[in-house]
């Protein structure tokens, strides 16, 4: 297995920018730019990030049916942090063991810090943190008079 960090796909990387000006992969395939279908056994809570994130990403021009899975995968851990913040809220970060009364964490805590780093994760992999967005650039390009759309916004 390769040793380094993992590659960024070509959009992120057109969209980050490369100061360093490093040779990048010019092979890359590229994903069909389509929508994913929706899994229907998504619960209604992650059924909603489904389509608030498939929204943002096709929005930003990353998105790809090719990420259905990872889409998916990020909606379920989504909705199970959600599932363990109300269970943490309702009972409480620290629960009394019944077996000999000493003070304990939750394991709705632990249950919601494990499916918030897989969510933190994916968003990275997305570019949907402010700390991954914030490695992106966008040109603002010059109105030249031939398009009647002016001061739009485009990939660079």
């Amino acid at each position: 297995m390769p040793r380094g960090r993992i590659p960024q796909p070509k959009a992120l990387n057109d969209l980050k920018g490369d100061p360093g000006k490093r040779r990048r992969n010019t092979t890359e395939p590229t994903p069909p730019r389509d929508w994913p279908d929706k899994p229907d056994y998504l619960d209604p809570v992650a059924s909603v990030e489904w389509d608030s994130v498939v929204d943002l990403l096709d929005n930003m021009g990353l998105l790809s049916s090719a990420d259905r899975a990872a889409i998916e995968m990020y909606c379920s851990a989504y909705s199970r942090y959600r599932a363990a913040e109300d269970n943490v809220r309702k009972f409480g970060e620290v629960l009394v063991s019944p077996k000999n009364r000493y003070p304990m964490v939750s394991p709705y805590v632990t249950t919601m810090n494990r499916n918030l780093e897989t969510c933190r994760k994916f968003l990275l992999e997305f570019g949907l943190t402010p700390a991954a967005r914030a490695r992106m650039r966008t040109a603002i390009t010059k109105d030249t008079g031939t398009d009647e759309l002016t001061g739009y916004m485009r990939i660079a």
